[in-house]
């Protein structure tokens, strides 16, 4: 087996007309993309082995900076820069791939030799190289000279967009229904079809998890749709939405062991910077045993993805949101539909907030704040809305996640000692879960009911909402 690594250099410069192209170096976002590419390039391996680079000054910046964000001393001597591999030709690379003789090899170059090397070579092309990017491919040969076209598999492959959520979002669209002039119910048929296409491109980089922001934003999108179907079905008791609203609960629901556990992490992660418990958690193995966990909850999602099921789900409410059946129930509904729903989520809120005291069960705050998240879902597609009330929704989904987290990582950590820490050196870390998930339940506790915003008119009354929804 032979082991292919193709990196695309970083975004370049035109800015001096007089350069020949040879003497481009990157430009500031062709440099931003080194230290966020390096990590992950390391972790799928490709520069575990020998490392040969175009000699001109972008690919030669891209492959500098990548090891010196790195801070490994043993990578520079394994760094060959060859005029013969700047080239824009596939056919170039190939000759020379079939002269090598090591396992890895990584190629640092240029587009689009790069890109049509590896379509040449996988049994599935790639979609697109674009600066920064990097694919593994497997190659089930001995010799180089054994290369056949459509014989590679592929490993992993990175673009910047899929690694950094920054990156990511620095070209996606905004909301078109935010935009919307005139109906407020077309606007939210265009919120709906834009969260639908925001989550389809989310999926890569949820499923990579070099950056956990994108499963915090695949997570938002996911549940913005569905309390949105949730609130059509509240009002319209329109049975064509019930399938859509199980298949967005399924899929949200399959995201959350991965978060708790990233959050979870994050936790750990301070705490081993901590001398008072940092012998703990060695000695107990409680680190490696939860990165572990995360690691194989992120592959488990990243599997869950791949599915039939999900895709056919997905596909089916993509289309959904495009159909007659969702254009006609919105079509039925008037003007003050998400404030009348909004009006009676509050009213529903602010009785089980008053109705909280020092003896109610965990899982009473627990349903206040999912109740406070679908509230918020929905302030966030009417526009009229005035900020003061967003941010106040904001700061309180903020308090009550904190008790959440606490929750959960409590829950955690209490489970693993039972298993594994017979001496209680964990006691102590527990406690400290403890002591800030009861300071949580007390900041809850003080607050005080939600200010609804200014009433509207409504033109008929607000169905319940169905019992689960």
């Amino acid at each position: 087996m032979k082991h292919l690594f193709l990196i695309r250099h970083g975004k370049s410069s035109w800015s001096d007309a007089a350069l020949e192209d040879w003497e481009r170096p990157l430009n500031k976002r062709g440099q931003r993309q080194l230290g966020l590419m390096a990590g992950a390039l390391r972790r799928i391996g490709a520069f575990n082995g020998v490392i040969y680079a175009s000699n001109a000054m972008r690919a030669r910046q891209t492959i500098e900076g990548m090891i010196a964000s790195l801070n490994d001393d043993r990578l520079p001597p394994r760094v060959h820069f060859k005029s013969r591999l700047y080239t824009f030709s596939a056919d170039t690379l190939w000759k020379w791939l079939l002269k090598r003789d090591e396992d890895r090899v990584t190629l640092v170059g240029h587009n689009p030799a790069l890109e049509e090397l590896a379509n040449r070579l996988l049994r599935k092309p790639v979609d697109a190289l674009p600066t920064g990017s990097g694919v593994h491919i497997l190659l089930p040969i001995q010799h180089w000279s054994e290369l056949e076209p459509d014989t590679g598999a592929l490993g992993e492959h990175l673009k910047p967009g899929w690694v950094s959520y920054h990156e990511f979002q620095r070209k996606q669209p905004g909301d078109p229904g935010k935009k919307q002039g005139g109906s407020a119910l077309r606007g939210m048929a265009l919120s709906l079809q834009h969260l639908m296409a925001r989550l389809q491109a989310l999926e890569p980089g949820t499923a990579l998890g070099f950056d956990p922001e994108f499963l915090h934003q695949y997570r938002i999108s996911i549940r913005k749709v569905r309390a949105v179907l949730e609130t059509l079905y509240a009002l319209s008791g329109d049975k064509a939405l019930k399938p859509s609203v199980k298949r967005l609960k399924r899929h949200a629901r399959a995201t959350s062991d991965l978060r708790d556990l990233d959050v979870f992490m994050d936790t750990l992660a301070d705490w081993e910077r901590d001398p008072d418990y940092r012998d703990a958690l060695a000695d107990t193995g409680a680190l490696a045993a939860f990165r572990e966990r995360q690691q194989a909850a992120q592959t488990g999602f990243a599997g869950h993805i791949q599915t039939r099921v999900y895709l056919d789900d997905m596909e089916s409410l993509r289309e959904f949101m495009h159909s007659a059946t969702l254009e006609k129930t919105l079509k039925q509904q008037n003007k003050h539909l998400i404030r009348e729903v909004l009006d009676a989520r509050i009213a529903d809120h602010n009785a089980r907030l008053v109705a909280l005291s020092d003896l109610s069960a965990d899982e009473d705050f627990h349903r206040l704040r999912k109740n406070l998240k679908r509230i918020r879902y929905l302030a966030d597609l009417d526009r009229a809305l005035p900020s003061d009330f967003r941010k106040d929704l904001k700061q309180r989904q903020s308090i009550l996640g904190e008790f959440q987290d606490r929750h959960v990582q409590e829950t955690f950590m209490q489970a693993y000692q039972r298993d594994s820490d017979p001496d209680g050196r964990l006691t102590p870390l527990i406690q400290r879960l403890t002591g800030q998930k009861q300071a949580a339940r007390q900041h809850i506790l003080t607050l005080d009911p939600i200010d609804p915003p200014e009433p509207v008119t409504r033109a008929r009354k607000t169905r319940p909402a169905p019992e689960g929804a």
